[in-house]
């Protein structure tokens, strides 16, 4: 009986243990989890009552009409303003102007989506930004791209 005691000391302990995991679990497990699925539903709604940070396809041409149309007539008619600028929300905020739209250095923009990849499709516009810089006369600058191409229409 004397090693009795160690087993009910340990039993005793992982009842404890037990006990401290299942109330701590209730407290810190909110109850909407596992309603619809191994997840919180309840920030389905929290996630809708947001505020948006990010706009619609339209939401530049309010003030920037004529950027937005000249940019539909090119290759990037498809591509949201918000791809190569920042979110909306950081320029407007309820139709008022919060703050000045950043405007990336063209050889990141540009290179972010068009210097050669093997992964990318073939068919989609790809440069090695270096051969084609010297190939065209230029120096590499930041704003080497907008020497020959107009970043909206590149096109043009």
């Amino acid at each position: 009986m004397e090693h009795a005691k160690h087993i009910i000391r340990a039993v005793l302990l992982l009842v404890i243990a037990a006990t401290v995991f299942v109330l701590a679990r209730h407290f810190a497990i909110p109850a909407s989890f596992g309603e619809y699925g191994p997840y919180r539903s309840a920030s389905v709604t929290e996630h809708a009552a947001r505020e948006p940070m990010h706009g619609e396809a339209d939401s530049c041409a309010g003030c920037h009409a004529d950027e937005v149309d000249f940019k539909a007539e090119g290759k990037h008619a498809k591509l949201s303003c918000e791809s190569c600028h920042a979110q909306l929300s950081v320029h407007v905020h309820n139709d008022q102007k919060v703050g000045d739209m950043p405007i990336p250095k063209p050889i990141e923009a540009c290179g972010w989506c068009h210097e050669k990849l093997r992964a990318r499709p073939e068919g989609f516009p790809q440069i090695v930004l270096a051969d084609h810089v010297a190939e065209n006369g230029e120096t590499m600058t930041d704003s080497v791209c907008l020497e020959c191409h107009n970043a909206h229409n590149p096109s043009e």
